[in-house]
C-alpha cells in the first residue's frame, strides 16, 4: 500500500535539506542585509513551531500512527486535535519545519531546496495515503474529506 512513499520522503527532505545547507554559502541568492537576524530567528520559530505540529499530530493519532500509509482493522478517521482543521497535520508539520531550515539560512536557493524536494514526495505520499483511507474507511473519510483541507486550513 505504502508504494515506497516512506523511503521517497526520507531522501527527498534529507537530501533536500543537506543541497540547501551546500548552497547556502551562494552569496547571489541571499536575503536583503537587513533580513539577517529576522530570517535566522524567524526561520528556527517556525522549525519548532513545524515540529510542535507534528508532534501533536503525532500524539493525537496515538496508536493509529505509522510510518508507512496503512490501516488497522479498528482505524477510525480522527477528527480531533489538529485533524479538526487539516487533514495531514504532521506533513504540515513537516513542511513547516523544512521551511523554517530555508528561511534561517537566508538564502533564497536554499529555501527552494529545502522545501521543494520533501514538499513533492509528502504530495504524492498524500494522494496514495488518501486513495487507502477511502478504500479501508470509505464514505466516514469521504465526508471527512469533503470538511477539511489537506495542507493548510482553510485553503488547501
Amino acid at each position: 500500500m505504502d508504494r515506497g512513499t516512506r523511503y521517497y520522503n526520507f531522501i527527498a527532505i534529507i537530501g533536500g535539506i543537506t543541497v540547501a545547507s551546500i548552497v547556502s554559502g551562494n552569496a547571489n541568492f541571499y536575503f536583503p542585509a537587513s533580513w539577517t537576524g529576522t530570517s535566522f530567528w524567524s526561520g528556527v520559530c517556525v522549525i519548532v513551531l513545524g515540529f510542535g505540529l507534528r508532534i501533536w499530530s503525532v500524539t493525537t493519532l496515538g496508536a493509529s500512527f505509522r510510518t508507512t500509509v496503512e490501516t488497522h482493522s479498528d482505524q477510525l478517521v480522527v477528527k480531533r486535535g489538529p485533524y479538526r482543521l487539516v487533514r495531514h497535520p504532521s506533513y504540515s508539520g513537516l513542511i513547516l519545519m523544512c521551511f523554517g531550515f530555508g528561511l534561517s539560512t537566508h538564502n533564497w536557493l536554499s529555501l527552494a531546496f529545502a522545501v521543494v524536494p520533501g514538499l513533492v514526495a509528502l504530495l504524492y505520499r498524500i494522494h496514495i495515503e488518501e486513495a487507502v483511507l477511502v478504500s479501508t474507511l470509505g464514505s466516514d473519510y469521504e465526508a471527512y474529506q469533503s470538511k477539511t483541507k489537506r495542507l493548510i486550513p482553510w485553503i488547501w
